[in-house]
């Protein structure tokens, strides 16, 4: 199924008369919901991708806003940092009597866990850091991370409370720019995105726990602004797992990424696979120290690959979160990062927090 460009502009106008018209109607809603999520962060990278030392300090504020009116859901997420706001989720849906949710607007592609769990990346992010393969195409991710178009959902409830959900989606993809990857915008619609597809199984063996396992795979046409590549079609597969053990509590997530590139001579492809595993173990409601690994088997001779230097074959990463507050957090923590090209010492420092 083939979204339009049309198509899209009129999804985007519908889906902002629907932004606005919401508040309108909380006096027949079901339940509402809206959070504020400022944070600040610092970031020193030594040597950062271009050989040099580097600071970074970033101050931003995520925006969520959730009405469920009847069978009816609406949901929006906005973003802003002190040098881009974002529009970065958008979506209206109808939940039928059955359990299924058909939804139309801007959604996280159905693949991995971490950005289906965190896609807000501060207070909720158990890390300042998300791992490599899970980067927005705004902070250099190789992969596509978003798409605007229809998505659905249905979960079946299974003996011994246990339940199985699919999630399936359809809608304009990404695109490459000549430097990133580059989602579609609904505040800002451009043509030149081409579908992405994508489907991601989920089993949960108790729905009172957060323990879950799941199956996915992602068809991406990406066209390609490059001197020597105009398309690729890219598929990826793989699975991941979330599992609690009292206190301490183990997730990661392995990906196989194929590339079928175009070039002005023919054709060219290339694979790997990329995995993470973190761990997090809660000392007390308040202290919460964490360690992640990454590896990825991708080479900068690989024409895909090579395209994004922020590209992380290997880290090893550790952290310590502190709640000091109910809805505060304070995160420090360092990284080993071996990026495409080059080896780098990472030092990051985190608040946030979530109101109310």
């Amino acid at each position: 199924m083939i979204i339009t460009e049309h198509f899209l502009r009129l999804t985007n106008k519908h889906l902002c008369l629907i932004a606005m018209l919401a508040p309108t109607i909380c006096a027949a809603q079901t339940s509402q919901q809206f959070l504020v999520l400022p944070e600040f962060r610092y970031l020193h990278q030594q040597p950062d991708t271009t050989g040099n030392t580097d600071e970074d300090y970033r101050v931003s504020l995520d925006l969520l806003y959730g009405l469920d009116v009847g069978q009816y859901r609406f949901f929006a997420e906005f973003t802003a940092t002190d040098d881009k706001q974002e529009l970065a989720r958008l979506h209206a849906g109808y939940e039928t009597r059955g359990g299924t949710t058909f939804w139309l607007g801007r959604f996280d592609i159905n693949h991995g866990y971490w950005n289906k769990t965190f896609h807000f990346r501060n207070y909720i992010q158990p890390s300042i850091q998300p791992p490599g393969i899970a980067g927005f195409e705004e902070e250099g991710g190789l992969l596509p991370a978003h798409f605007a178009g229809i998505d659905t959902r249905h979960r079946w409830a299974l003996p011994d409370n246990s339940t199985l959900q699919l999630e399936a989606g359809v809608g304009a993809g990404a695109k490459f720019n000549g430097k990133r990857l580059e989602a579609y915008d609904l505040l800002d619609p451009d043509g030149g995105h081409k579908p992405s597809a994508s489907l991601r199984l989920s089993y949960m063996p108790d729905a009172g726990s957060d323990t879950e396992v799941g199956i996915f795979f992602v068809h991406n046409r990406i066209p390609m602004a490059h001197a020597l590549l105009s398309k690729n079609k890219q598929r990826v597969l793989g699975s991941y797992a979330n599992v609690r053990f009292d206190a301490l509590r183990l997730y990661g997530a392995l990906y196989r990424v194929d590339n079928d590139l175009k070039t002005i001579s023919g054709r060219r492809q290339d694979s790997f696979y990329t995995t993470w595993l973190q761990g997090d173990y809660h000392v007390n409601a308040n202290w919460m120290p964490y360690v992640r690994i990454e590896h990825s088997n991708g080479r900068h001779s690989d024409p895909y690959v090579a395209l994004f230097p922020r590209f992380i074959r290997n880290r090893q990463l550790a952290g310590l979160r502190w709640d000091f507050l109910d809805n505060q957090a304070i995160k420090a923590e360092y990284a080993r990062s071996d990026f495409l090209h080059e080896e780098s010492n990472q030092w990051a420092l985190q608040w946030s927090m979530i109101f109310p």
